[in-house]
């Protein structure tokens, strides 16, 4: 089965049977949309992932190297994307893990993502964002989702823009919609945004609004839909035996 990634034109209205549950429909209004269809074992389309690779991450405070050819990055068979961190030898370092980057860029508008997560364990730093790495925080960055800092394994949104001498951040946890809330089940996470001198950032979790923040960036700011798991840094320091996935069922981006 090819990688479900369209240019969508026309409304499509087939269900869709993915990542353990039913998308009712692939959203006509989307821009791009990735489902992950294919083989289980088989790496990401190289066409619509670059799997970033290499040892210094965050300022030489990320453990992790990351890898690329489906090592830490692999379909499940099943329509989902599932990223591996864990605990082994590789270049000296005592970690892999994996860092999808879209190679198609954003405009303002709306990113939504469904995934779940295997679980806390000390010094994993799964995330779901989007930014522009070549000139950050100037053209900006959302959080859709990221767990690692703050002591508790809950997801947080964030928005960060600025300079590097004037780093504007906005964001919390997201709220628990009961006693005993089960961040390892499949949850969407989606933002809605503008850019611009007025520019905002809506952060929902299942529809449900979080917040909505400052996302002051340029107008032509562009933006890239990042996955990954990092290990150490904003985590603290990782268990000698990390193994931690994120399981992504589809990403969705949607224009203005």
């Amino acid at each position: 089965m090819s990688p479900k990634w369209k240019l969508l034109a026309v409304a499509v209205t087939a269900t869709i049977a993915v990542g353990g549950g039913t998308l009712a429909y692939a959203d006509s209004r989307a821009s791009w949309e990735e489902q992950f269809g294919g083989e289980a074992g088989s790496p990401p389309d190289a066409s619509r992932w670059v799997q970033q690779t290499g040892c210094e991450w965050g300022n030489g405070k990320e453990e992790q190297c990351y890898t690329d050819g489906g090592r830490n990055a692999e379909l499940d068979g099943e329509g989902n994307l599932v990223i591996t961190a864990k605990a082994e030898e590789f270049n000296d370092r005592h970690f892999t893990s994996a860092r999808l980057r879209a190679t198609t860029i954003n405009d303002p508008g709306t990113v939504e993502v469904r995934a779940k997560f295997s679980g806390y364990v000390a010094g994993a730093w799964p995330a779901i964002w989007t930014t522009d790495e070549a000139n950050w925080p100037t053209n900006g960055e959302l959080d859709l989702m990221e767990i690692g800092g703050g002591g508790d394994w809950k997801p947080q949104y964030h928005s960060h823009f600025g300079t590097v001498d004037d780093h504007q951040q906005y964001g919390d946890f997201y709220p628990d919609d009961s006693d005993d809330p089960t961040w390892t089940d499949w949850h969407t996470y989606r933002v809605d945004y503008t850019n611009g001198a007025d520019g905002e950032a809506s952060f929902y979790i299942d529809d449900k609004l979080a917040a909505t923040v400052p996302y002051q960036v340029p107008d032509d700011a562009p933006a890239y839909v990042i996955l990954n798991i990092a290990v150490g840094g904003w985590a603290g320091t990782p268990d000698p035996r990390l193994h931690n996935t994120m399981t992504v069922d589809y990403v969705k981006v949607t224009e203005a």
